[in-house]
């Protein structure tokens, strides 16, 4: 994928990070497939994207790129749902990736930015395909497609010193870079 939009556009300057997904694979009877493919998505995924997408920035010598991690609020707290747990700890994982990529950018006197976005429920299929055996747990309030691109416009036109990390509905941590 990088080598053809390499090919086309010459990089990349922007990269977000939103493919996700999660099997209603709890910890104490979950299929060890169900958990590796959430590994290798969430978390494996996401990580090599960023990885391109951060070379492809400095072979260009772009400094003021911004790396965007659609995460989960899922990644900030436990939800009391054990379908969800071995997910949740696939978010945990992007929230630590999300703050190390951020520190190593810093410690490589990089100006690239590194951003997680962690809404809650997001109008999408991701819930009708985790309950397709369950339709009623798939259904309920939800943040639209819309409001995740709002936050992410929102970010990427935020000055270039600052840092921000979005969580649900509210703004956790505003990190100004020194």
């Amino acid at each position: 994928m990088f080598a053809s939009i390499k090919a086309q556009h010459q990089g990349v300057d922007v990269c977000i990070n939103n493919a996700g997904l999660a099997h209603a694979d709890d910890l104490l009877s979950g299929k060890t497939s169900g958990w590796k493919n959430m590994l290798d998505l969430n978390v494996l995924g996401l990580s090599i994207c960023t990885r391109e997408a951060y070379q492809s920035m400095k072979e260009r010598n772009i400094d003021d790129g911004h790396i965007i991690h659609i995460n989960s609020i899922c990644g900030h707290v436990v939800i009391p749902f054990a379908d969800l747990h071995f997910y949740t700890a696939t978010k945990f994982a992007v929230t630590a990736l999300t703050e190390g990529l951020r520190q190593e950018l810093h410690q490589a006197n990089s100006l690239i930015r590194a951003t997680c976005i962690s809404p809650g429920r997001v109008e999408s299929d991701f819930f009708n395909r985790l309950y397709v055996d369950c339709p009623d747990r798939a259904s309920g309030f939800a943040l639209e497609a819309v409001d995740i691109a709002n936050a992410v416009v929102y970010v990427l036109g935020a000055p270039p010193h600052v840092q921000v990390c979005l969580a649900g509905d509210k703004l956790l941590s505003p990190v100004e870079k020194s």
